[in-house]
């Protein structure tokens, strides 16, 4: 008898102690701000290219997949305070890019400014998403957010890197778990990410 009455004090004991989410207000559990950094981890590639001993490229991406973005919304939830209308909100948009587009946060660096210019119409550089065979040319679009706003999404991003969306025209939900790299290719050098390698 004593087992039984004992068994659900256990059981608290053992589920609290391995909690690994956080609770809002309103009873909605988030993934801990490590788990989200190890997603995004998990989910990003970097490379630098040298001419001789200086580098002339260095880049990091993330693939925005459905595990980053649905991760994403509970790490802005966390640092916003969200309520679950926003949180719904945001959430249906991020359905809807899924379904309509590939994207990846690229963070940039090369040591000249003027050939920091990805966004820009006159650019040189081009960027492209293989993937099963095929291949994307890319939209580029600068992000002026905040640098602390970057790096609570994106730890790796510091002030000397500048902050862009690749964004594919193919929908994630279609090509999601597929092997696939992207490439920035430039007069400057030419760099390979690659995700969800075997």
């Amino acid at each position: 008898m004593k087992y039984i009455l004992a068994l659900p004090f256990l059981l608290t004991l053992l589920l609290t102690g391995c909690a690994s989410y956080e609770i809002t207000d309103t009873g909605r559990a988030l993934r801990t701000e490590d788990q989200y950094f190890e997603i995004v981890q998990k989910n990003s590639d970097r490379t630098t290219r040298y001419s001789g001993l200086y580098n002339v490229l260095e880049m990091q991406a993330t693939l925005l997949s459905s595990e980053v973005l649905e991760a994403q919304l509970d790490q802005k939830t966390r640092i916003y305070l969200w309520d679950d209308n926003k949180f719904q909100t945001e959430k249906n948009l991020v359905a809807k890019r899924l379904s309509t587009e590939t994207e990846f946060f690229l963070s940039f660096f090369t040591p000249e400014k003027k050939n920091d210019d990805l966004g820009t119409p006159k650019t040189l550089w081009k960027t492209f998403l293989d993937v099963e065979g095929r291949r994307y040319e890319g939209k580029v679009i600068r992000i002026k957010s905040a640098l602390a706003e970057l790096t609570s999404l994106y730890p790796t991003h510091n002030r000397f890197y500048t902050a862009y969306s690749l964004i594919f025209p193919v929908s994630e939900k279609s090509i999601e778990g597929k092997e696939m790299k992207i490439t920035v290719t430039g007069p400057v050098g030419s760099g390979t990410l690659n995700f969800n390698k075997k």
